[in-house]
């Protein structure tokens, strides 16, 4: 398995596999699916079956790229959502235009990640995985599912991209492994990889451990047809790695951070909507506590801004990047 310092390195790198060596498959025809555009349109794609790389830090989470910038609210945003265990639409609709289009009844998205691993069928995979791994470190019991078997029964515009998660504590650090059934990997594994490396380092974090490597392995590996020429614009570009603070390393530290990070997403998101700009404000001008739930703060105040029509003003946190401080300024 190819292994990264960096999940910018491997991500270019699985560019160029796809670009040299993908096989050209027909367009998928299902009319509830986004390969065919819901029946709309031939999408052929260029794929890699069974492919995997590894990460050996998921705390440079980041591929930032000028000829495909990362939409740096829409991870925080995806995130704060996915800890929270929620499958309403409109979350991510605020951050990405397009979100409605895969929901059966406009309301939901039955397949949402962090839904089925937080707070579907009952209870908290995660966590439930986190307290036996505690209980007993060598545990192999320890796989989270996000797919389920009414997945292939079901009539439905989302099927979901993940099969499940793994974790490992090995030498006193946490591995975890994602496993994607198909991975779009030029537009939206930015997204996926940022989310699940996230989840890593909280799941760590929970444990009171280092997070180890980060694994991903797909099923399919591919992007469109028509996207080859973007495809080719990243890697011909630089494509650098990009950090954020780290989350707090004992579990009540991380717990608060995410709480924060939920409660600062939920209060900016409806301020936004409801065009009050007073309590943008009040986000703006207070501080949060933990370094990483601050940087979402100014990107995602930031960002509301942004909806409103304020194309100047700019949220700042000292605990940002540089790197990450333009990627705020750019929005």
């Amino acid at each position: 398995m190819p292994e990264f310092d960096s999940f910018a390195d491997a991500y270019t790198s699985g560019l160029r596999e796809v670009l040299d060596g993908g096989a050209s498959v027909p367009s998928v025809r299902d009319p509830h699916s986004k390969a065919s555009d819901f029946g709309q349109k031939d999408r052929p794609y260029r794929e890699l079956i069974a492919h995997s790389f590894r990460v050996r830090d998921p705390r440079k989470s980041l591929a930032i790229s000028s000829a495909l910038p990362v939409n740096l609210p829409y991870c925080f945003g995806l995130l704060a959502w996915s800890l929270d265990g929620r499958n309403d639409v409109d979350t991510p609709a605020h951050y990405r235009r397009g979100a409605h289009e895969y929901s059966d009844d406009q309301h939901t998205l039955s397949g949402a990640f962090g839904h089925r691993l937080i707070t579907a069928a009952g209870g908290d995979q995660v966590g439930a995985i986190v307290e036996r791994i505690r209980q007993d470190p060598a545990h192999r019991r320890t796989f989270g599912l996000v797919l389920e078997p009414a997945d292939n029964f079901r009539r439905s515009r989302e099927y979901p991209c993940a099969v499940g998660v793994q974790l490992f504590l090995r030498e006193d650090r946490l591995t975890w492994l994602t496993v994607m059934r198909a991975q779009q990997a030029l537009t939206v594994l930015p997204y996926d990889g940022f989310l699940f490396m996230l989840m890593h380092q909280w799941a760590a974090a929970l444990l009171g451990v280092e997070p180890g490597p980060y694994i991903h392995q797909s099923g399919t590996f591919h992007f469109y047809d028509n996207e080859i020429d973007l495809a080719r614009s990243v890697t011909a570009g630089t494509v650098t790695s990009g950090s954020l603070p780290a989350l707090p390393d004992t579990p009540e530290a991380a717990q608060a951070a995410v709480r924060e990070l939920v409660d600062v997403e939920r209060g900016v998101r409806e301020a936004a909507a409801a065009g009050d700009t007073a309590a943008l404000d009040r986000f703006a001008d207070t501080k949060a506590e933990a370094e990483f739930a601050d940087v979402a703060r100014a990107c995602l105040t930031t960002f509301a801004y942004r909806k409103l029509g304020d194309s100047t003003t700019t949220v700042d946190s000292p605990a940002a990047t540089a790197e990450v401080r333009d990627l705020i300024t750019a929005l």
